[in-house]
């Protein structure tokens, strides 16, 4: 049986779209173990002086829950 959960997360580069995404699942990767995806829900750009100064995107991660076995608890 497999069990998984679908987490929420946004970020943001001065660089671009993927460098945004890839600097959430670096971060995310820190704390969650088990990514196995990641959906691009939302691309967003601000604007300051009729200039691009960021990218955000929000994400959707999907990670393994971990097996109760490997609980320590």
């Amino acid at each position: 049986m497999w069990v998984g959960k679908v987490s929420e997360l946004i970020g943001s580069s001065e660089v671009g779209f993927e460098d945004a995404a890839r600097a959430v699942v670096e971060r995310a990767h820190r704390t969650l173990r088990g990514i196995t995806g990641v959906e691009v829900v939302e691309k967003r750009v601000k604007v300051s002086d009729g200039r691009i100064v960021e990218y955000r995107v929000r994400l959707r991660l999907c990670f393994d829950l971990a097996p109760r076995a490997e609980l320590h608890w």
